[in-house]
């Protein structure tokens, strides 16, 4: 009887030992298989949208820039432009998509575009909510991509202007956004996620950077625009897009978009020009690399009231006037300066928002943090827009310049450092 024990054990041992290696062999295979796997030949990569009017009502012109892989990596290369523009016309993205195979011979490839173009006309007038609804809903696309607002021109003219810094156009863009939002803070990023977060403030809405084509609009798009010393075209940001729900309601301009940065503590560096206060006509150039904001906010007698204190730090970069900054008194002359400049700067913000009637600023969030009743009821009665406009505001700013990088006096004060 014990004999017959082992035997069973054994038995059944080799039996579980057989359909473990069968369940690993079948798991196996259904691993290493690829039913949906498309040939990278057979791909063509995708790295940008923009989208225009149409030809009729409800139609739109979706353009793609496809990368000649060719041109961007590898030795076969045979000197054409490194990416091309193509469009076609439709309803739905989807279907534009679809039509392309009539024209190129490859499966369009989304999930590496960096940048959506979107017209201002379209933006202004249709609004960008079904558009954005199109990306997002695609899989293969990212909700990293930067969206940007063509102004004076179609956005498919902005995707095909050339560069010899990026050979792609609209990897190109993508860097000019992410670089300026460190370096300059008059633009800074809008992704798609983003985006869609903005659309649904109550009263408000996103802030998109525009783009502009500076120069020759048709030379820009040439192979011989990226080989010559002085670029007959190219692109450049212009302004923050202010949207009140999907649509385009205003523009912030000039020093606009730094207020409107450092409001929404964006802002990571910027540069800042100083009269002289010995001669006007010099100026003290300050870098600044720090700010931060906080905003209070409460009702008074059925008014909005908002307070935004400001912190800042800076140095003095560069100076044109006979200053001796060695002095304690002159540097606190322009920290004073500054913070006047700062305060203008934030209430222009506040001024373009107010105008156009879209707390894009982010007033509303801050009473709702509040628990305010009046905004509860402003916010269910879709008043909000007009509350906001009428709001009171008060900017505080303090400021410290921490030095003068490596040299204390100009030349030009005519005394030693």
């Amino acid at each position: 009887m014990k004999v017959q024990g082992k035997t069973n054990r054994k038995d059944l041992d080799m039996k579980r030992k057989l359909l473990l290696i069968t369940v690993l062999t079948l798991v196996s295979m259904i691993l290493t298989s690829c039913w949906d796997a498309v040939e990278l030949k057979d791909r063509l990569i995708l790295s940008g949208f923009a989208m225009d009017r149409g030809n009729a009502k409800g139609v739109y012109e979706f353009s793609f820039q496809g990368v000649v892989s060719n041109e961007v990596s590898g030795s076969r290369k045979i000197g054409s432009t490194p990416s091309f523009v193509f469009s076609d016309q439709g309803r739905t993205l989807q279907e534009v998509v679809s039509k392309m195979s009539q024209k190129i011979p490859r499966r369009s490839s989304c999930s590496h575009a960096e940048v959506v173009i979107i017209s201002e006309d379209l933006a202004r007038d249709v609004g960008i909510g079904r558009f954005i609804d199109l990306i997002e809903r695609d899989p293969e696309t990212r909700i990293t991509m930067q969206i940007l607002i063509a102004r004076g021109s179609k956005a498919r003219d902005v995707l095909a202007i050339t560069s010899p810094v990026s050979p792609i156009t609209a990897n190109n863009i993508a860097e000019k956004v992410r670089f300026a939002s460190k370096q300059y803070s008059h633009n800074f990023s809008s992704e798609v996620d983003e985006t869609i977060r903005g659309m649904i403030v109550p009263g408000g809405g996103p802030t998109i950077s525009g783009v502009v084509i500076k120069g020759d609009k048709s030379a820009g798009k040439e192979r011989e625009n990226t080989e010559s010393s002085y670029v007959s075209a190219y692109t450049k940001l212009d302004g923050m897009a202010m949207f009140k729900g999907d649509k385009l309601v205003g523009w912030m301009e000039g020093d606009e978009p730094l207020g409107l940065a450092i409001i929404k503590n964006r802002s990571m560096k910027s540069m800042v020009n100083l009269s002289c206060h010995i001669d006007p006509a010099e100026v003290v150039g300050i870098e600044a690399y720090f700010y931060k904001s906080s905003i209070k906010a409460s009702v008074v007698d059925g008014v909005p009231h908002f307070h935004i204190d400001v912190k800042q730090e800076g140095t003095i970069n560069e100076v044109t006037c006979p200053l001796k900054l060695d002095e304690g008194e002159v540097v606190e002359i322009y920290e004073r300066t500054w913070s006047e400049k700062t305060k203008e700067i934030v209430m222009s913000a506040v001024t373009a928002a107010q105008k156009a009637g879209t707390d894009v600023l982010g007033f509303g969030y801050v009473l709702e943090k509040n628990r305010s009743p009046e905004y509860k009821q402003w916010e269910d009665s879709d008043d909000w827009s007009e509350k906001f406009s009428q709001s009171k505001v008060e900017v505080d700013v303090k400021t410290v310049i921490m030095n003068t990088l490596t040299r204390t006096n100009p030349y030009s004060s005519g005394g030693e450092d």
